[in-house]
């Protein structure tokens, strides 16, 4: 029995959908055909592992490196890495830090209003809520240190 070239088919598969997807934005009414572009976008992106192996990765770095190109890489058919440049990483590495602390900072800004929210609010004290249900601290400590946490 003849092993099937999985690689082989993904490619066929990925140009013919190419040329149908060209094919109606030519012979579209309105023009160019924005989801089958974008959809267009993301097959020429799709890179099956085994192109690595088979010289190809050369062309794939330096797309990359000059072009800012981003791949997705396939492993037994499933989208397993994303390739980006160094400049295209440290960008979406400081966007995220910047989002990181925008977002402490919009906690930050909820919790004091929520604190000063509860100034004036009738409130009880620990240790009498620790008398209510029954404890002593001495024994609420204990419970505490006989804790194991790994």
């Amino acid at each position: 029995m003849e092993e099937i070239n999985t690689d082989g088919i993904i490619k066929i598969l990925m140009k013919i959908l190419h040329i149908i997807m060209l094919y109606s934005i030519i012979i579209s009414e309105e023009g160019v055909d924005i989801m089958s572009m974008a959809l267009m976008d993301c097959i020429e992106k799709l890179v099956p592992i085994s192109d690595f192996s088979q010289g190809k990765a050369g062309k794939i770095f330096s797309d990359v490196a000059e072009n800012n190109s981003e791949y997705i890489v396939l492993k037994n058919n499933q989208p397993t890495a994303v390739l980006v440049s160094v400049k295209e990483y440290k960008e979406t590495q400081n966007k995220l830090a910047k989002l990181e602390r925008l977002l402490e900072m919009v906690e930050n800004f909820r919790l004091l209003k929520l604190a000063e929210s509860r100034v004036g609010d009738n409130t009880t004290p620990f240790e009498d809520l620790v008398a209510e249900e029954g404890f002593s601290m001495e024994e609420l400590e204990e419970l505490a240190e006989s804790v194991e946490f790994e």
